[in-house]
């Protein structure tokens, strides 16, 4: 799913994937939907938000993580944040203890992704700064990283001439709990700020 909106004066596109499954194999056209959602951003995602609810974090996760982020190549982690959700459960305990608890696999996904990531407090609602700290964080990325993800599929570019986004459509899929994001700023502004 799709969505353009403005936050604090930029123009934002969020794609929201399929749900990743922790106890079945994915089946394959949520795995082609989400290389396809990386074509939905124009001329590549900015970021890639991996979105995790606070609470247990086990190896499965770790593994279903790592399958899905796997199609996009190595280097997508260089592109990727994780948004941890419900935050409010953890009353106050802080993230990092949170982390350090959590144990090595969570530890191993945020090391992969050089320990980026964000909290989210899902109780706050309608307008809050959480949302625009977020797209600064995104924005330092990009700048650290030199622009948007060039999307791989089995170690080679999506062919120009390929228009993956209408098949998305068809699959009829619809997003699930911790599925994975990606956002892009508009072309226009894809300068350094």
């Amino acid at each position: 799913v799709k969505r353009e909106t403005e936050v604090d004066g930029r123009q934002v596109i969020v794609v929201d994937t399929p749900g990743w499954f922790s106890a079945q194999d994915t089946p394959p056209s949520y795995k082609q939907e989400l290389v396809r959602g990386a074509s939905l951003c124009p001329p590549g995602p900015h970021a890639f938000l991996l979105v995790i609810a606070v609470g247990m974090f086990t190896d499965v996760d770790r593994a279903r993580i790592e399958e899905h982020v796997s199609l996009f190549g190595e280097h997508v982690w260089r592109h990727t944040i994780v948004v941890f959700t419900w935050a409010e459960v953890l009353r106050k305990i802080s993230i990092e203890r949170y982390i350090r608890r959590e144990g090595k696999e969570l530890q191993w996904v945020l090391e992969k992704c050089k320990n980026r990531y964000f909290v989210i407090n899902n109780s706050i609602f309608g307008e809050h700064p959480q949302v625009g700290r977020l797209i600064e964080k995104v924005e330092r990325l990009v700048v650290k990283e030199g622009g948007h993800f060039i999307p791989e599929v089995e170690n080679k570019p999506l062919d120009e001439n390929q228009n993956p986004a209408r098949d998305v459509q068809e699959l009829g899929a619809r997003p699930k709990q911790n599925s994975g994001l990606a956002l892009s700023k508009s072309a226009e502004q894809t300068g350094s700020e």
